[in-house]
């Protein structure tokens, strides 16, 4: 879940995100504020992840308020009427630049934006996870992966020295998984990078098993890997 917050000294500005974040379950937006000056206020008590930040406010730009703001690593998305900002938003790294008026379609591609980026943050903080078995939250280290196949709604992880069942997708799943070492070959088979003892004949070879590459991601797949030689 994202905890954000939107700043504008425009309300109906504010009706407006408020109107697309309630359509996305995976934003929390706590509360909205037409004055900068209280939000900085509550940032100074509240955690957020995430702040929807028109540039063009009257009493301190949004440019000038992010200097203020107290956690650093907090994403921005600036929400403006004004396009000559966009040079200066990716100066200070802003994640997105939604140019108003802004549709649903393209609020949500960027909140989608800011949903990857704190996920993969969290990943990279951890070299484990919990799987939830339906009896038992197991413990899983990345490490331990060998490859994972999926049927339906459930997942087989294949690990060092078991296999764990989970209810969930190949498609969740992998993209749950951290990028760079895990890779889908075939429609059910997602693999480890660094469990494979060598590639022949369109198939790849992991201990004690052997997966065959499907003709869909072949080229996307020896490109990965090739990128290792």
């Amino acid at each position: 879940m994202i905890n954000a917050i939107a700043i504008d000294d425009e309300p109906q500005a504010l009706k407006v995100i408020e109107h697309h974040a309630s359509k996305i379950a995976f934003i929390d937006l706590k509360k909205v504020f037409t004055d900068p000056f209280m939000a900085l206020d509550y940032l100074q008590k509240q955690p957020i992840d995430l702040i929807f930040l028109d540039i063009n406010m009257p009493d301190i730009s949004g440019l000038e308020f992010l200097k203020l703001v107290p956690h650093k690593e907090v994403l921005i998305i600036f929400t403006t009427a004004h396009s000559e900002y966009a040079i200066e938003s990716y100066d200070v790294e802003a994640l997105d630049y939604l140019l108003k008026p802004f549709e649903f379609t393209r609020f949500h591609t960027a909140v989608s934006k800011a949903n990857k980026r704190l996920i993969d943050a969290n990943k990279s903080s951890h070299d484990f996870f919990f799987a939830n078995t339906g009896t038992d939250w197991t413990k899983i280290f990345y490490k331990d992966i060998s490859h994972i196949e999926g049927s339906g709604n459930y997942v087989i992880y294949y690990l060092t020295e078991q296999k764990v069942m989970v209810r969930a997708t190949i498609k969740d799943t992998l993209s749950n998984l951290p990028a760079g070492n895990f890779f889908q070959i075939q429609r059910s088979f997602i693999i480890a990078l660094d469990k494979i003892e060598k590639i022949k004949d369109n198939q790849v070879y992991l201990p004690k098993t052997r997966i065959s590459i499907g003709p869909s991601y072949r080229k996307e797949f020896l490109s990965k890997v090739g990128g290792f030689s």
